[in-house]
């Protein structure tokens, strides 16, 4: 039986997904996944992005604030491995 996600885990999902879809029309990720979302016990989203070795740090960084605030707005877990890649 199919277990129903929370609407909190779709909604960070979407976020997550426009998130990576707007670094990656600024170039600055080149492909990405969602690979796993979860609901109890601990909810959230999980998933891996390549990015560019040319992409500045302070990019990535941003990135990766960007899914702190997400954390923190939903209560949630976003765990989205940042992978540097030729």
């Amino acid at each position: 039986m199919p277990t129903t996600l929370p609407p909190k885990v779709l909604e960070a999902a979407r976020r997550v997904e426009a998130l990576l879809e707007e670094a990656k029309a600024r170039g600055v990720v080149r492909a990405w996944s969602l690979r796993h979302l979860s609901g109890e016990p601990l909810p959230g989203v999980e998933g891996i992005a390549f990015y560019g070795r040319e992409v500045p740090q302070e990019e990535i960084d941003r990135l990766e604030e960007a899914f702190l605030d997400l954390e923190d707005d939903l209560d949630l877990g976003v765990a989205v491995i940042l992978v540097p890649h030729d």
